[in-house]
C-alpha cells in the first residue's frame, strides 16, 4: 500500500512541477523507489499518513511550522549559526516541510553551495520550489523521497539536517543507511528533535514522539555515525540539538 501511494505521488508531483522546473534554475530530482529491507518493519505505522496526502494544504502547515511560538522557528538564526555552515557546502534538509531551513541554508551556503530539500510530501516540495523561484534561490534541488530512504548522491554531502523529523522516520534503519551513504567522510549530521521525558514532557509529545533522545542517538550511532556533541540552545525548552560525524 505504501509503495503504491509513493508511486502515484511521484507521478503527480512530476506532472505538477514539469512547467515550473523549466523556470527554476535549481534541479528537481524525484527519488527513485527503494526496496524495503525484509527485516525492517515500521516503527510507528501511520505516523506519516497526513504528509502522504496529495491534497495536503501547505498553508495549514505554514501556520503551525513558521510561527514564533515554535522553538525551531523562533531560534532559527541561532540554529543556523550552530550548524557551522561554510560557503560552498552541500546540505540535505531531510523532512524539509515548508522549506524554512532549506531557504536559510541556501543563503548561508551561497551560490557556490547546494541544498537538497528532501520530503515525502509532494505539496511541500511544490511550495519549496515556488518559494525558491520567487526569491531567486537557484541552488536548491527538491527530492521526493520514499518513506524508507533518502535518495541522495553517494559521498556528496557536507551536512545532513533533520529538524523535528527524526521521530517521523518510519523506517529509521533504511533511512539512516542512505544518510550515511550520502555523507562525505568528515561530514556531519545535525538532529533536532523533541525531548520525550516521562513525567516532564507534555502529553502530546509523549504520544507523538516514539522514543527519547538516548534511543535516537543509539540508532544513529548504530548506523555508523559518531556522536560529537549536544549543543546547548538557550531558547530550546522542548527541543535538543545533537551533532554526529561520519569518520
Amino acid at each position: 500500500m505504501i509503495q503504491t501511494i509513493t508511486k502515484v505521488m511521484k507521478l503527480q508531483f512530476a506532472a505538477l512541477l514539469a512547467p515550473m522546473s523549466l523556470l527554476l534554475a535549481a534541479s528537481l530530482l524525484i527519488g527513485q523507489e527503494t526496496k524495503k529491507s525484509e527485516n525492517e518493519k515500521s516503527v510507528k505505522p501511520g505516523i506519516n499518513e497526513r504528509f502522504l496526502d496529495p491534497e495536503l494544504q501547505v498553508d495549514d502547515w505554514l501556520k503551525r511550522f513558521e510561527v514564533e511560538s515554535r522553538e525551531t522557528f523562533h531560534e532559527r538564526e541561532k540554529v543556523i549559526e550552530a550548524c557551522q555552515i561554510k560557503k560552498g557546502m552541500a546540505i540535505a534538509d531531510i523532512g524539509a516541510g515548508t522549506g524554512l531551513y532549506t531557504r536559510l541554508f541556501s543563503k548561508a551556503t551561497g551560490p557556490e553551495g547546494w541544498v537538497y530539500a528532501v520530503d515525502i510530501s509532494g505539496p511541500f516540495l511544490k511550495h519549496i520550489v515556488a518559494r525558491a523561484q520567487q526569491e531567486g534561490q537557484q541552488n536548491i534541488s527538491a527530492i521526493l523521497s520514499p518513506e524508507n530512504s533518502a535518495p541522495l548522491p553517494p559521498n556528496s554531502l557536507d551536512m545532513v539536517f533533520v529538524c523535528d523529523t527524526y521521530h517521523h522516520f518510519e523506517f529509521p534503519k533504511g533511512t539512516m543507511k542512505s544518510v550515511v551513504r550520502a555523507l562525505k567522510n568528515g561530514g556531519t549530521m545535525v538532529v533536532i528533535d523533541f525531548e520525550r521525558i516521562e513525567g516532564k514532557s507534555r502529553e502530546w509529545l509523549m504520544g507523538h514522539v516514539r522514543a527519547g533522545k538516548s534511543v535516537f542517538r543509539k540508532e544513529i550511532e548504530d548506523a555508523g555515525l559518531t556522536f560529537v556533541e549536544e549543543v546547548e540552545m538557550a531558547g530550546f525548552k522542548e527541543n535538543y540539538f545533537l551533532r554526529f560525524r561520519k569518520e
